[in-house]
């Protein structure tokens, strides 16, 4: 039979190389988990389809939600992805409203700006040629019927 005091610095022991594997453990994992928020980052501002650059994004975003950078690059992609997709569509209103989100974000995008300012070129096309059709039906005076009003 053991002595009490002749096992208890082999279980401490024990119990010190446990917590520091489980330490390294966690530290490892969490430096795996950084390292694969920087990659998602950086396809997210690398070249690509920007439906793969949103999706990269987010999940950088999701990896590290304390960072705000990270966070606001996911905004931004998904507002500009959006935007894209309502334009493509024939939603010019929608699709200024998102990119005019999206480029608040991201000042100085170039891609980002070509399609904002074309969103606003077809919003713009829109707009005015309904405003020209409409002053062509009015009556004596401004007066509209309502079936002469442009839809």
């Amino acid at each position: 039979m053991t002595h009490p005091e002749l096992q208890a610095p082999h279980s401490r022991n024990r119990l010190t190389v446990v917590a520091m594997l489980v330490a390294l453990a966690v530290v490892v994992a969490a430096t795996g988990v950084h390292f694969a928020a920087v990659a998602a980052s950086r396809r997210a501002q690398g070249p690509g389809e920007l439906p793969a650059r949103a999706a990269a994004a987010r999940l950088a975003a999701t990896l590290e939600p304390w960072n705000a950078d990270l966070a606001r690059r996911s905004r931004v992609l998904r507002q500009w992805e959006l935007g894209k997709r309502m334009l493509d569509a024939g939603d010019y209103n929608g699709a200024v409203d998102e990119l005019t989100q999206a480029y608040a974000g991201d000042v100085g995008n170039a891609d980002l700006l070509a399609l904002f300012k074309r969103a606003q070129e077809m919003q713009a096309l829109a707009t005015n040629r309904k405003a020209h059709l409409q002053h062509g039906h009015e009556g004596p005076g401004g007066t509209l019927r309502p079936q002469d009003i442009e839809r």
